[in-house]
């Protein structure tokens, strides 16, 4: 196989390294007859060919630790002493290298974990002078056994408590305890010089309130040894209260919604720009993009921006409701409208008068004989394919559409069209769609007044 290899390669089978022969000598006889042991097989290693390994490959893994060879470091058998104790007592213990003067004058190196609190001190005279007149339930023997046991055991004062045992009668409770040892440092570290006085410090300990810490006691005391049923009330009272919070944000914003509907700013703007057919398409295009916008419902509640005119009436309420009625496939409603209002003209926009099919239509039949015989002209783009006018009617959410359907019973309506033709299912259109404006606006009056009839019952208003 190694043979093969080269000869694609065009290599010679001289050019092989050929391993040296050696004559044998007479101590080779006694291992002629043992095995020789190789790391590779031969058919592996004929297929390595002239590239020989560079290195050669030990396996990872140790099964004994290498004998450290070198010199042992020494270990003395040194004195120290520790600052925190005041006997002076002197110990030994094992340290490693040689010690020189300087590492014998050095601190012992556990010595600054033995920290303690800086209690204030105070004498017998300055105790007469400026602490006297804090309490006379208190004299100075009790106060400094007090300042005692608080350094002893680093004012953990449940220990404190435990251990106070002063000999007298009166029974201290760990709030008394706690109120004479920080009034009293408050008042030695407030005679300090400017310097070294900490304002912080000072203003913390005599924010200590001996009620309120017995108040917090009492409540916490309580709170742990609640009821089961008393547990579950509260959890329960819990969840209520959020749903309320949920409900005020959803009346929120339903609220915001139904006055960006009632309440719009007077227009002041003229309107002799919509007297043409190029105003009016304009006019339809921004009324459609506001009808998009509205049918979007914002993810925040938004309060409406009114201006100093804003007052709501009856004729924006109507043009607002018409804004929504409106739809992309109603183009030659917004033609019609426009005729009735410029005396009965006849204005069609200029793309339609562009089109020669239009011009030829227009010359050769009148508006009646069009109609007769259906002919239109369709201003939106119609999709592919055969479609009935029924597919073109709204549809709305399965709850928005029962109630529909409710009220088109209740009318004596049918759910579609029986003879659906061009007009007819224009208004029907109308129809549904001013009845789901009714049935919204119904939805937002009911919130609104049970909301009103809530805020009376609260404060007493019948």
């Amino acid at each position: 196989m190694a043979s093969d290899i080269l000869d694609v390669f065009n290599i010679k089978e001289e050019t092989r390294v050929q391993p040296k022969k050696h004559a044998r000598s007479e101590n080779d006889f006694g291992t002629s007859g043992k095995k020789k042991k190789h790391a590779l097989s031969r058919e592996l290693y004929n297929l390595i060919g002239t590239n020989l390994p560079p290195v050669a490959v030990e396996k990872g893994f140790k099964f004994k630790d290498k004998i450290n060879s070198g010199k042992a470091s020494p270990w003395v058998w040194a004195p120290f002493k520790n600052g925190a104790r005041s006997d002076e007592l002197e110990l030994h213990h094992w340290v490693k290298g040689p010690i020189t003067e300087t590492e014998e004058e050095k601190p012992y190196a556990f010595e600054k974990y033995n920290t303690s609190l800086d209690i204030p001190h105070f004498s017998e005279e300055e105790y007469t002078n400026t602490l006297k007149d804090l309490s006379e339930d208190w004299d100075y023997e009790e106060t400094k056994y007090l300042f005692d046991l608080a350094r002893d055991f680093d004012l953990r004062w449940a220990v404190i408590y435990d251990r106070y045992e002063f000999s007298n009668d009166k029974q201290r409770t760990l709030e008394d305890l706690k109120e004479r040892l920080y009034k009293v440092s408050a008042k030695v570290l407030n005679s300090n010089p400017d310097g070294t006085r900490d304002v912080g410090l000072i203003k913390s300990l005599e924010a200590f309130d001996k009620n309120q810490e017995i108040e917090r006691k009492q409540y916490l005391n309580r709170l742990i040894h609640r009821a089961p049923t008393e547990i579950a009330e509260e959890e329960s009272l819990v969840i209520e209260a959020r749903k309320f919070e949920l409900a005020a944000k959803k009346m929120l914003m339903e609220r915001a919604q139904l006055l960006q509907l009632l309440d719009s700013p007077q227009s002041s703007a003229s309107i002799e720009q919509y007297n043409s057919s190029q105003g009016l398409t304009q006019l339809y295009n921004s009324l459609m993009t506001v009808d998009k916008s509205k049918k979007r419902k914002p993810e925040v509640p938004v309060p409406p921006q009114l201006g100093p005119n804003a007052i709501p009436h009856t004729q924006q309420i109507q043009q607002a409701q018409q804004n929504q009625l409106m739809r992309q496939r109603q183009g030659r409603k917004m033609s019609s409208v426009s005729q009735k209002m410029f005396g009965g003209k006849q204005e069609i926009s200029q793309q339609q008068a562009q089109s020669e099919v239009w011009q030829l239509l227009q010359s050769k039949l009148t508006e009646e004989e069009m109609e007769v015989y259906g002919l239109r002209f369709h201003d939106e783009k119609l999709q592919p394919g055969v479609f009935i006018r029924s597919q073109k009617l709204s549809t709305f959410k399965p709850a928005v559409q029962a109630k529909v359907v409710e009220t088109l019973n209740e009318l004596g309506i049918s759910v579609k069209p029986t003879l659906p033709t061009a007009k007819v299912c224009g208004k029907f259109d109308q129809l549904l769609q001013g009845i789901a404006t009714l049935i919204d606006l119904k939805k937002q009056t009911d919130k609104v007044s049970g909301e009103v009839a809530l805020i009376k019952s609260q404060k007493g208003i019948e």
